[in-house]
């Protein structure tokens, strides 16, 4: 759908569609009216942004007048629709022609009379999309939003070594966020969320987030529709693939199993170059995220080797900074995730199985990465990527044998080169964020008193840095150290951190929401 700039004033308060004209709109003209003409859009991070928030850091964002509180507790809050309950989608199940479409706008008086669980009604009906785009922009709300996703949350998305260098989120997701309008919901539902958080505003981080995310989600539907049927935009289809990050960040229901089965059935993957910076961009992070929340149940592992390789191939240093871990050590993860998953199914003996965990292991050993290569000449990356590998050895060593005691000295031997090399990064270094994973492995295994505070400490260091955090990777740690000083006294039996874990959240509920968020 082309997008023409606003719609004029007299047709956005007359709540209609308007065609755009300039000078003037011809619809006002023809029906008798003034057209008060077409209001300057805000633009944000980079491109302009006007005067009012120039220089000035984001405000509080208030909860509207009289709105003191969540919607009363008779006014059931709508759970967030499991990806898997709508893949394939239908677009059907949201609109009926037949019936009338509630007009449900986001602005401060909509959203005080207006819970979450009126989003169960029937979705706007595409023409409109561009007025509604239209209004969410012009929002004060919006912009202060926007702003803060720009300067809090953006920085703390990529390790950066100096604040001048070109962030791909704010070079690749502002912008399309700018006009498609799923993507602009899905930045405002993060966003809120880490506001609210920061500024304990229950109204902001329960309320508006979880608005903003169902309508991003049912957006994201629109998109598949309009793919489907062969009419789908570059931007559009990389959009797509940036809605889907975030809301993997926010949403523990929308699995990239799904967003891998959309992608397939639209066939995003195919024809992929170097050009596609974008999508490959946004891919080469699902692919890992895919790798993280494979790691409690391999055989929910989606993404095919051949793509994750292709990714690689295509990625630039951009998936170090983002993530952390070596494309080297992506694909060897990869590889030992892809025999874990075809052991579950059946189709890899118990000996074969074994033999093939060997020999990753044996591989992961022998990796030399002093000479990878980095985003600059600091030898802490190597650190990081040294604390990666050891995290890969310690994980591969539990596939080999869940039942072996934290005690084996095998295990303790990868703990503690995590913890040396993650000593390495100091408290205040940019690429601390990025060790979330490594101190999670580490610290599933870590016996000691003093270990087990060092982990803490730096998790803590970590949620400093980011102005806000997510506290389940230390309560699942303190679970699995809980259930361990439970234990009889000369009862060394492995008591895995998989067994704290919901099976229908997996390791999502621990780093798919602190990793970029």
């Amino acid at each position: 759908m082309s997008h023409r700039g606003p719609a004029c004033t007299t047709c956005r308060e007359k709540c209609r569609k308007c065609d755009r004209t300039r000078p003037t709109c011809n619809r006002c003209t023809s029906k008798g009216l003034v057209c008060k003409g077409y209001p300057d859009k805000f633009r944000f991070c980079g491109l302009a942004t006007r005067g009012k928030w120039k220089n000035k850091s984001a405000p509080t964002v208030t909860r509207p007048s009289g709105q003191d509180c969540p919607p009363p507790p008779q006014q059931q809050r709508t759970e967030v629709p499991q990806m898997s309950t709508f893949v394939p989608f239908d677009i059907s199940t949201l609109v009926d022609d037949q019936q009338q479409i509630l007009d449900i706008t986001l602005s401060d008086h909509a959203m005080s009379q207006h819970s979450p669980s009126d989003l169960s009604t029937v979705w706007r009906s595409p023409d409109h999309r561009a007025v509604e785009l239209d209004d969410l922009l012009m929002l004060d709300r919006t912009e202060t939003l926007l702003r803060h996703y720009d300067e809090q949350i953006c920085p703390h998305q990529i390790a950066l070594a100096a604040d001048g260098a070109q962030n791909p989120y704010r070079k690749f997701i502002l912008p399309l966020a700018y006009e498609q309008i799923g993507l602009l919901y899905a930045v405002l539902g993060i966003t809120s969320f880490h506001l609210g958080t920061a500024n304990e505003d229950s109204y902001l981080r329960d309320t508006l987030a979880v608005v903003y995310r169902t309508r991003a989600i049912r957006s994201l539907a629109d998109t598949i529709e309009a793919g489907i049927s062969g009419n789908i935009h570059e931007n559009e289809r990389d959009a797509l693939f940036a809605t889907i990050q975030l809301l993997l960040l926010q949403i523990h229901g929308v699995h990239i199993t799904g967003a891998v089965s959309i992608c397939k059935q639209l066939k995003l993957f195919d024809n992929l170059t170097k050009n596609d910076e974008r999508a490959i961009f946004f891919l080469g992070n699902l692919a890992w995220l895919d790798i993280i929340r494979s790691f409690a149940n391999p055989s929910r592992l989606c993404f095919s080797q051949e793509l994750r390789e292709k990714l690689s191939s295509l990625s630039s240093i951009d998936f170090e900074q983002v993530n952390g871990c070596p494309r080297k050590l992506f694909l060897l993860m990869g590889t030992i995730l892809e025999h874990g998953k075809a052991h579950s199914s059946g189709q890899l003996d118990e000996l074969k199985f074994q033999q093939l965990l060997e020999s990753a292991r044996f591989e992961l050993y022998a990796c030399n990465l002093n000479n990878g290569d980095y985003p600059d000449n600091d030898q802490r990356w190597i650190a990081v990527a040294e604390a990666f590998r050891h995290a890969c050895i310690l994980y591969t060593s539990r596939i080999i044998d869940l039942t072996q005691p934290a005690e084996a000295a095998v295990i303790q031997h990868s703990v503690t080169a995590i913890l040396d090399h993650v000593a390495e990064i100091p408290v205040d270094c940019y690429l601390i964020e990025l060790l979330v994973m490594p101190l999670f492995i580490a610290g599933a295994d870590a016996l000691s008193a003093h270990a087990r505070h060092y982990i803490l400490m730096r998790l803590d260091n970590i949620k400093a840095l980011a102005g806000v955090g997510n506290d389940l990777i230390g309560s699942l740690l303190k679970k699995v150290w809980d259930a361990r000083g439970n234990q009889q006294k000369h009862d060394r039996s492995n008591i895995p951190w998989m067994w704290f874990v919901c099976v229908q959240h997996v390791l999502s509920e621990v780093s798919l929401t602190v990793i970029g968020a």
